[in-house]
Order: structure tokens, then sequence, then C-alpha cells
């Protein structure tokens, strides 16, 4: 581990210059995926002010009044029944897969890879609605972490139970029915891509604890969710399906496995995953360029390749924990660090990039995440200039989409978005 990594010195200066609740240096939160000493890092800078952090912080703030007045999103209020019967089970439709025209019913649906068949993107299912409990969760619990106001956390609290913990609407550990595909199968291993982003409400536990709006009890109770939906991951046919893929769904498997083993106090198990994906997918899916073959055969192939990358980069922080340095590991040949360098060398020009995209341009969004993180790492690599050269452009995931759509608020852009809270590009030492 790098210098980079050693903050407290910095921060304590920081917290000189800066002055936040009265001067003193409030302890970095325990969360898992994000950093603590970043985060405390940019609360002191927003703080003070500082020009850049003010649009994401305001996007922020403005998101999280608006998810105040949004009654918590559950599985039980799909309105298509899962196979089971039993509405507590997760089932979400394959994104790029449709009706076919030649058929009177449209089964078997067909595949048109890199175009969204809208009812996949509705509240038929629950793709959607477990991103906005994911990222309204994020949002409202960092919205509590700048401001110190418990109603962002009650919030948040009320998101965490109605999907977890409640009786009547939590959601039974497993993915069993994820992307379905009508006509063909009641659910597949990629469906493990749909919940990539319950990381957010792993470390949203550790932001909201100063509040005290989840008791112990809770606590406990969820990080029990987490183990039995890990053990289903590791033993069941969908989850060794998933297991196997050699993309960036076998990525985010791995990163899953590791960050809920990470939770549920699992060492042993997180450590496997991580090593597991130095290895079996770092190492194997991206070539001496650092490009990514599998993403690159994509119909989006910029944003799959960034995609992978965030998956590898969490994988990365991970390592921090269970003391696998995957920032370092092969960082000549096949190694992340390879991969992040191949990108950055179109993330800010994407007029360069050399391969075919379904819009006619790439998107560039996602990279900014991945910049700031590889920024974090490597610090001196040139990220940094790469960040402060990104474009302007609508941050549109469907995610974000459907979100901005639910709350009425206009989608952030990526010279606001929040991973520049997350992770703020730090002054060198």
């Amino acid at each position: 581990m790098t210098a980079r990594f050693k903050l407290p010195h910095l921060l304590a200066s920081a917290a000189c210059a800066v002055g936040i609740a009265g001067g003193a240096l409030a302890a970095p939160p325990q969360v898992i995926t994000m950093d603590g000493h970043y985060l405390e890092y940019a609360r002191q800078r927003v703080a003070a002010g500082e020009a850049i952090l003010k649009p994401a912080h305001a996007k922020l703030i403005e998101d999280a009044g608006a998810l105040l007045k949004v009654t918590p999103e559950a599985v039980t209020y799909k309105k298509i029944m899962p196979p089971s019967g039993d509405k507590h089970d997760y089932m979400s439709l394959a994104p790029y897969w449709w009706p076919d025209p030649t058929k009177p019913d449209g089964l078997p649906y067909i595949q048109k890879d890199g175009q969204f068949n809208p009812s996949s993107k509705n509240g038929d299912t629950d793709s959607v609605r477990m991103q906005i409990m994911c990222l309204g969760t994020q949002n409202l619990s960092l919205a509590y972490y700048f401001t110190g106001d418990t109603k962002y956390a009650k919030k948040a609290a009320d998101f965490i139970r109605t999907w977890f913990l409640d009786p009547q609407t939590r959601m039974n550990p497993n993915l069993r029915y994820g992307q379905a595909v009508m006509g063909r199968v009641d659910g597949r291993g990629i469906g493990l891509i749909d919940t990539r982003n319950l990381w957010m409400v792993i470390d949203a536990v550790a932001l909201l604890e100063p509040a005290s709006v989840l008791t112990p009890a809770e606590i406990t109770e969820l990080k029990k969710w987490f183990k039995d939906f890990n053990t289903w991951m590791l033993t069941s046919d969908t989850g060794i399906e998933e297991f196997n893929a050699h993309n960036n769904h076998g990525t985010f498997y791995d990163m899953q496995v590791a960050n809920y083993a990470l939770f549920a106090g699992d060492m042993k198990t997180a450590k496997q995953a991580v090593e597991r994906g130095v290895d079996l997918r770092i190492a194997s899916q991206i070539s001496l360029e650092g490009k990514q073959y599998a993403e690159l055969e994509r119909t989006t192939p910029f944003h799959y390749t960034a995609f992978n990358l965030e998956a590898m980069s969490n994988l990365a922080r991970y390592g921090e924990q269970v003391k696998v340095d995957v920032w370092k590991k092969r960082d000549k040949t096949r190694g992340i660090k390879n991969g992040i360098n191949y990108l950055a060398k179109f993330a800010a020009q994407p007029e360069t990039w050399p391969y075919p995209e379904l819009e006619g341009k790439p998107e560039t969004e996602l990279a900014l995440g991945v910049m700031l993180r590889a920024e974090r790492a490597y610090g001196g690599g040139g990220y940094a200039n790469v960040v402060a050269q990104l474009p302007v452009s609508s941050f549109n995931t469907q995610e974000i989409i459907a979100m901005s759509k639910l709350l009425g608020t206009p989608p952030p852009t990526t010279l606001n978005s929040i991973d520049r809270l997350i992770w703020p590009v730090m002054p060198k030492k």
C-alpha cells in the first residue's frame, strides 16, 4: 500500500485549515467500499466552500430533499408475480430481450444487445425498483453525513427497513428470478448484475451509525440477510452460473461476494473472493495492452470497459481490507492499472475511441469514478488531469433516469456527479 493511503496527517492539516464542527476532526466512518478518510476530507472541503464540490453537494441535497417525499420501494410492489408465487422473491426481465415480432404472442423473446426493452425498466418488475432503493439509500445517508440533519438518516433507515427487514415487504435473500427471458427461462445467473449496487446499502449503515436510526438488533438482522444472500450466491445453480462468467458479470460476482462477506465479518470468504478476482477476473480479462476484449465486443464498448473497471476497483478497495494489494498486482501487465491506463487514453478525448458505438459516440460517464479512484490509488499518474478534462454530458444510466423521473429532478452531469464527493482529488503531500 502506497503513501497515498496514509492520510491522518493530511486530514489533520486540512481540519486546521478548514475547521468543521468547531475545528475538531471527526472520526472517519467505517465504510467498506467508499473511503472514510476521503469522505471526511470532502466534508471539510464542502464546509470550506470549495468550488469544484459545490455542484455535487447541491445536487446531493436537492435529490435528498425530493427523496424525503418518496415512499420507500419494496419487492412486494411489483405487478408481475414470480414463478414461485411469492412476491417477496425478486424478479426482473432481461433488458436486451424483446418480443419476437414474427410470433403472435411474441414468444420466445429475441435478443437486441444494447437496446433496452422498456418493459424491463418499469414498475412491472424489480430492476429499477432495486436501483432506486440503492441509489436513494446512498443519497440520503450521504446527505445526513454532509449535513448532520437526522431527517435524512431517518428516511434512509426507512428505505433499508422496507426492503430488507419488514416482514410484510422484505426481499427473500435470493435472485432465482433475476433477468428472466419470457418464453425461455425463469431466471439467469446474469441477473446477479442487478444487485451490484447493494454495497451502497452496506456503506449507508456505517454513515448512519451516529444517528442511531437503526437498532443493534436491526443491524444484526441485516448482516444475517447479506450472509444468507452470499450463501445463496456461492451454492445455488444460479449463483454458480454467474461465477463462471468471463466478463464483467464474473467480476461483479466476486466483488459482491467480497463485499457481503466483509459486512458479515467473514474475512476468509472475502479474501478468497479478492484473490480469485485478481487471478480469475483481472488477469484473464485485461490484455497486455490494457484492453478488455470481452467488453470491447459489446455494442457500447466504452461503457462496458469502464463498467468492469468499476467492479475491479471495488475489488481492489476490498483487497486493502484483507491485505491483498490488487492495485499493484501485475501493475505492468494484465493488472488493473493496465486497464485503467488504457481507458484514460480516451476518457477525455472520446472522439479518439477506436471502436464502434451503438449511439455513434462513447458513453463516458462511468470514466469519472474510475479515474477518481485511480488518482486515489496511484496519485501523480495524470488521472486528476483526465478528471479535469472530462466533458459535461448527461449521466444517463437507465437507473439514474428512472430515479430522476421519480423525484422530478434533472439527472446529474459528469461534472457534478456524486463521485466527486465520494472520491475527491486530494492535494499531494
